[in-house]
């Protein structure tokens, strides 16, 4: 990378990249110094907190060498002694913005020491999962073999042989020209509907087990004859498949909660009539004045688990 990217990157990046990293380690015990920069001293416990959060706000894997980081942590340091030196912590636009920081700090901050005293159990994530299961629609699997051919005569000339009970794999493994599924028989597993093409599905879905298409059925790909062996519902996916999606979908749940309730206990007040339509739930806005509060929001959670 050339250096003057580099340092480009570095001042545009560096300046936020620590107000959202963790705090450090307040035990650390071993903390020797690093580098100093006129007079400043950056410690180890600052190329680790600062390492931590370039590579979570870059989402870089692999760590960049040592060296890298310390002539970043350099180059931001003088631009920092060099932003004092002009007073420009002084200044109204500074103010504001560290404010501004300052805020979605904390509320991040509270956030996290709300979930941290909050946790999500086990037997919690388990029982979430079992309702949520049991209010899932399962869709229908279907275990199906099909033979494959070009035209409509040879798919008519199958079925009658069907019709006269010859075999439907030994047929498939002459007949079929699907590469995927002849040697074995024309079996294609178990599949959903949406997982096969619409013609192929809309006369797979009417057949019950044991039978077979008494009609040709064209696709794309040329003329089936398709064979039903069995039909189940399709699995849901295991617990730990699903557990961090969630714990994540809880956890927003949780922060939810937490936010409705400080709105609960809060005076919102809008000198502006027209404002309480953008913040109030439909079917809930009344006229009120200043003085009324703005009733919190419901919240509706996706009750769906994604595998």
């Amino acid at each position: 990378m050339p250096k003057f990217f580099s340092y480009m990157f570095l001042l545009v990046m560096l300046i936020n990249v620590e107000l959202w990293a963790n705090p450090p380690e307040e035990e650390a015990t071993v903390n020797p110094p690093v580098v100093v920069v006129n007079g400043k001293i950056l410690t180890q416990q600052d190329y680790n907190d600062y390492l931590k959060a370039r590579m979570e706000q870059t989402s870089v894997r692999q760590a960049p060498e040592r060296g890298i980081i310390i002539k970043e942590l350099i180059n931001r340091q003088l631009v920092v002694q060099d932003a004092l030196k002009k007073q420009l912590d002084k200044t109204p636009s500074f103010k504001k913005r560290l404010e501004s920081q300052r805020e979605s700090l904390l509320a991040a901050i509270g956030m996290q020491d709300y979930l941290d005293k909050n946790p999500l159990s086990e037997e919690l994530l388990r029982a979430e999962y079992d309702k949520r299961i049991q209010q899932m629609n399962l869709p229908k699997e279907y275990k199906v073999k099909h033979i494959l051919v070009q035209t409509e005569e040879e798919a008519t000339a199958i079925i009658s042989a069907l019709d006269n009970a010859e075999s439907f794999t030994k047929l498939a493994k002459e007949k079929s020209i699907d590469t995927t599924s002849v040697e074995k028989g024309g079996d294609l597993g178990w599949v959903l509907e949406q997982q096969v093409v619409p013609t192929f599905a809309a006369e797979m879905v009417k057949l019950k087990k044991g039978e077979y298409t008494k009609s040709p059925v064209q696709s794309q790909f040329g003329w089936h004859v398709i064979a039903l062996e069995d039909i189940r519902d399709a699995t849901p996916p295991p617990f730990e498949n699903v557990k961090q999606n969630l714990e994540m979908a809880l956890q927003t749940q949780k922060m939810q909660e937490y936010v409705d309730k400080l709105r609960e206990e809060a005076q919102i007040t809008f000198p502006n009539d027209e404002e309480i339509e953008k913040v109030s739930p439909p079917n809930t806005v009344e006229k009120i004045d200043s003085k009324q509060s703005v009733p919190a929001s419901e919240s509706n959670h996706e009750q769906q688990i994604v595998p």
